[in-house]
């Protein structure tokens, strides 16, 4: 058997074939959390980082159409895991009624019900990647014991076998309250890469408080020293915890949310400083926050906007690099009505300017609080294009939300107040603009 004879069939198997659709793009978001900004119409340095609403197959058709062949260092995907479970956001706001617990559907994953679609898809996937991976460039697909089996067979199909790296085990803790098996307590991340010259940077843990003690040489001799690095990772990770605490600032209350440890290990591992990362099942948007703390660019998506909106919100606070946010399947549905008061304060040299939200009602049967928002951005519009300069988060996701904004004009720069608007985003998925009426317009 030749290297390209590994083959893995399903009913309904067909080669993968994709149209690319238009990408449009929404907004720009320069983070400035809970700022007071002098906004400046001066010239802004071009964007790299994009947040993107759609498909998978969608936005990598979009990319491969769109100049990105063979742009991508690294590729993470986190798919659905034919797990035959539903996935919700929860989370506890207050209300003039009292506490309300709010549980949001994210997403339904069919399990073995829908095993050939999975796998077509997967499918699909996979091989757009490939096309989108540079020669040395690797894919990481992060699966568990629902599927790993099936896509271990189905990349050696696409990548060959000789592009098999590492099948790396992540150990986690928590409960779990079967007694008809041992419990299930580690996932998988297939890597494999599109070339042989692919980059690897090795990584490496601290070495136990007993190894530090007694050291190598005594065992070995002079030969053998303890590396000033720490001891040589290898392919089982059981020192980086799953995110199980409800309390957590890190935790964005989002199912199959994954540490940004873990996907940082990743990221240094298979990328250089100037290398493009790439995630098209961005959920909470760890990939896009871990590719900020070591300086990446990124390309994320996902289909669903609450997912969207969480990354948003993620990135906002995390005070990351500007980013746009497009779309290539539709615009997210306005959620609701907004009442906003804006004031003008007279300053000794020009004047301050304050906006805040006095309430909103959601379009459905849910009564009106402004406690049903999740976050919201002050900007201006630009070919009706929302530009976000300055926005107001919670210190964690479900808490107070600062409901007024204050920003300053540069005096040198012409910056016409009806140009302005708000954009607030519900805390169940949507959003809701609004253009600023001042005291003297009114």
């Amino acid at each position: 058997m030749n290297q390209n004879e590994v083959f893995l069939q399903w009913t309904g198997k067909r080669k993968p074939h994709w149209d690319s659709g238009d990408c449009h793009i929404l907004q720009t978001t320069w983070p400035h959390p809970n700022q007071t900004l002098t906004f400046s119409h001066r010239s802004r340095p071009e964007i790299s980082n994009q947040l993107l609403i759609g498909t998978d197959h969608q936005v990598m058709a979009w990319l491969l159409a769109n100049g990105y062949q063979q742009s991508f260092d690294c590729i993470y995907l986190d798919p659905p895991y034919l797990s035959d479970n539903k996935y919700y956001a929860q989370l506890k706001i207050e209300i003039d009624s009292g506490v309300e617990s709010i549980k949001q559907q994210v997403f339904h994953d069919d399990g073995y019900r829908d095993q050939s679609a999975y796998l077509q898809h997967l499918y699909q996937t996979a091989s757009m990647a490939r096309e989108l991976l540079s020669e040395q460039g690797s894919l990481f697909a992060h699966l568990d014991w629902h599927s790993s089996h099936y896509v271990k067979v189905m990349l050696d199909e696409i990548f060959t076998p000789h592009r098999f790296i590492n099948e790396i085990v992540w150990c986690y803790g928590g409960g779990s309250g079967t007694r008809s098996h041992f419990h299930r307590k580690h996932d998988v991340i297939l890597w494999y890469s599109r070339g042989a010259d692919y980059i690897f940077n090795p990584q490496y843990r601290p070495y136990s408080p007993g190894t530090l003690q007694r050291g190598l040489t005594r065992v070995k001799g002079d030969r053998y020293r303890l590396d000033s690095r720490g001891a040589l990772l290898q392919d089982w990770w059981s020192d980086i915890p799953k995110i199980l605490s409800p309390t957590a600032v890190n935790n964005w209350k989002f199912p199959t949310q994954k540490p940004v440890e873990l996907l940082e290990r990743i990221i240094k591992s298979a990328t250089l400083e100037s290398s493009l990362v790439g995630d098209f099942y961005a959920g909470s948007g760890t990939t896009a926050e871990a590719c900020e703390r070591l300086g990446r660019p990124w390309v994320i998506s996902d289909n669903n906007i609450y997912a969207i909106q969480t990354s948003l919100h993620r990135l906002v606070r995390s005070n990351s690099n500007s980013f746009v946010l497009g779309t290539v399947d539709g615009k997210p549905d306005a959620r609701g009505k907004l009442s906003v008061k804006t004031e003008i304060i007279p300053q000794l040299f020009g004047n301050e300017y304050t906006v805040t939200l006095q309430s909103y009602q959601p379009n459905d049967r849910r009564v009106a609080s402004l406690s049903w928002l999740d976050f919201w951005e002050l900007g201006c519009m630009e070919e009706n294009q929302f530009i976000s300069m300055v926005q107001a988060v919670p210190v964690k996701r479900g808490q107070d939300l600062p409901l007024s904004l204050t920003f300053r004009i540069d005096q040198t720069q012409k910056t016409p107040l009806n140009n302005l608007a708000v954009q607030a985003w519900d805390i169940q998925g949507g959003l809701v603009r609004q253009p600023l009426v001042w005291p003297d317009q009114q």
